[in-house]
């Protein structure tokens, strides 16, 4: 496979650029290779499963990691969960479940976020702030009819909250529980999602072809990618910091499995 020919390459953020967005140390090898694809003039990109922080506060934290890359490159969870309601129902009224990034991205996308009824669509990413009352809330409305959107699907994730280092439950465990609440059945916003990804490469102006994804998790990044129609690349990284997905019986087999990112410099 000749990956110099491609024009476009695409990020995943956690366990693949950085430990994690709340311990945002770079690996020396994503930082070895992303400079030298900036350097030969490939366009680069984030993809990130990542829904609580919005794409400006991603670009931040991976700013200071060393990673150059303007926040209109960086597509967030959050920021596609936007975009479905927005293609849907533009303007419409939003109930959002988020620590705040999410809800940017919302506002962002011209949705109206609120917290009284009526709600159009209920929008739930990770909160560790989360309330009852929001929580009862939001099932209520799925009761009542609205659309229940989870904001990626991570069940829990690594983090740092009010000075606590350690795992947390995610969107898609709050989202069961107004599941099993409500008997609805959310629409999941994220990879393995192929649309997230064909939409990043049509808002790029990229074609699936001349794009390759790169990640960690075969379930997320790897599955979605295949799905999209681009060239998958897996980085070998702990597999205990792996978050779980569920791709069901997409393929989740990599076009090129590595190590260590520097390996692909010989290839580009």
């Amino acid at each position: 496979m000749n990956l110099s020919d491609k024009k476009l390459w695409i990020f995943d953020v956690d366990n693949t650029l950085i430990k994690d967005i709340e311990h945002p140390k770079p690996f020396k090898d994503a930082l070895t290779l992303w400079k030298a694809l900036s350097e030969k003039g490939y366009e680069l990109a984030i993809l990130t499963n990542v829904g609580r922080l919005s794409s400006r506060q991603v670009q931040k934290s991976l700013a200071k990691a060393g990673f150059e890359i303007p926040s209109d490159r960086v597509f967030t969870a959050g920021a596609a969960a936007a975009a479905y309601v927005h293609n849907r129902s533009p303007g419409a009224r939003c109930f959002v479940i988020s620590e705040g990034g999410a809800r940017e991205d919302f506002v962002a996308r011209g949705l109206d976020v609120t917290n009284n009824p009526p709600i159009d669509f209920v929008a739930v990413g990770a909160d560790r702030g989360m309330t009852f009352d929001e929580l009862n809330f939001a099932t209520k409305m799925v009761k009542e009819g609205s659309p229940l959107i989870c904001i990626s699907g991570s069940r829990d994730y690594p983090g740092v909250y009010l000075g606590t280092d350690g795992i947390f439950i995610g969107e898609r465990s709050i989202v069961a529980a107004i599941e099993d609440a409500t008997g609805a059945q959310a629409v999941i916003v994220g990879k393995p999602l192929p649309e997230i990804v064909v939409e990043t490469v049509k808002i790029l102006n990229q074609q699936s072809s001349d794009t390759v994804l790169v990640g960690d998790n075969p379930n997320s990044d790897i599955a979605g990618g295949n799905a999209a129609g681009v060239t998958t690349v897996l980085v070998k990284r702990n597999p205990d910091d792996i978050v779980p997905y569920d791709s069901g019986d997409m393929d989740a087999t990599p076009s090129v499995t590595v190590k260590s990112l520097d390996e692909l410099i010989s290839q580009i």
